[in-house]
């Protein structure tokens, strides 16, 4: 296990240091612009998705087993904001809509998203829906407030109070509203573990005997971004920060967290300087390999000893978080 490196004194070098892939990566995604853009790793961007609002929206994409699904609404002030439209990206087919709702989560299945719908003022409804816009029944009662994350075959992990001082994560049988676990913050659920964020540490949560592992963290942070890789083995953990000590520079630093025996790896090139920390996304795909967008889109295996890179750039226009679109 490691412990914490000394704080650094000066911001490290600018930019992800790698190789570009003479093979190219094959790697292409969908990033959360307005509209949302296809974007392949070496050739650039493929295009825009026909029939989403573009504009001043907000937008964000998640990932449903090997489906991209989009999220759009308009802007909205700190007090109200209105429910986002949904859409499945369906690649060759025009997007598919599933209406409105206020938070999406993908389904253990990969075939479905859980829904956060608004029925009224504060009056919403949790939803099962399938990427063919099928609905699982009418749904169960749910405050407004909760924010869906993801299922896994332990439950359904969600926030409850979000955007409130009494916000709380609970891991729920979406059956029958049980809850299965609770924290205050849970970061990440991958598999049968759950990963507990605490003010110096970690936690690794294993759902199937209750067994819980501390982890200290290798850098330290109060509330790191986690990104459990598809199998649910291992998770990218991202300290960066928006400013780094005495200075405004933004500093990305990737580590691999081993779910198994929490024994930390950092990712090569690691940490440097971005002006994209906002505005880039982090992505695993179905070979294994993570995957970030940040000025160029750069991939890497765990083991490997360097970044690999696409031959295209991302304009700055277009920086924003991706999912892979398979």
């Amino acid at each position: 296990m490691s412990s914490a490196h000394p704080a650094p004194t000066t911001p490290p070098p600018t930019g992800l240091d790698g190789l570009v892939a003479t093979g190219g990566l094959g790697v292409e995604l969908l990033l959360a612009t307005s509209p949302p853009t296809v974007f392949d790793a070496d050739s650039g961007v493929r295009g825009t998705l026909p029939g989403v609002p573009g504009g001043q929206r907000v937008v964000s994409v998640l990932r449903v087993g090997h489906t991209p699904v989009v999220l759009t609404a308009p802007t909205c002030s700190p007090a109200a904001c209105a429910p986002a439209e949904v859409y499945v990206y369906l690649g060759l087919s025009p997007p598919r809509s599933l209406g409105k709702a206020v938070s999406a989560a993908p389904g253990e299945d990969g075939t479905s998203v859980w829904l956060i719908r608004e029925d009224g003022p504060d009056l919403c409804r949790l939803e099962h829906v399938a990427l063919t816009g099928t609905s699982f029944g009418r749904g169960t009662v749910a405050s407004c407030h909760t924010l869906v994350r993801v299922e896994t075959a332990h439950g359904l992990l969600i926030t409850v109070g979000s955007g409130t001082a009494e916000t709380v994560d609970v891991l729920i049988d979406p059956a029958t509203g049980r809850t299965v676990q609770q924290s205050p913050r849970i970061l990440a659920a991958a598999g049968d573990r759950l990963v507990l964020g605490g003010l110096t540490d970690l936690t690794i949560l294993d759902l199937r005997g209750g067994a819980r592992k501390p982890v200290a963290l290798p850098v330290p942070s109060p509330n790191p971004d986690v990104l459990p890789s598809r199998d649910g083995d291992v998770a990218a953990v991202d300290f960066g920060t928006p400013s780094f000590p005495g200075t405004g520079t933004q500093t990305r630093d990737l580590w691999l967290l081993n779910l198994r025996d929490g024994s930390w790896q950092q990712t090569p090139s690691m940490p440097y300087s971005t002006e994209n920390l906002k505005h880039s996304g982090l992505e695993w795909t179905q070979a294994g390999d993570l995957v970030i967008d940040d000025g160029v889109v750069a991939a890497w295996h765990p083991g490997e000893p360097a970044w690999r890179l696409g031959k295209a750039k991302l304009a700055a226009a277009r920086q924003a978080a991706g999912v892979a679109t398979s």
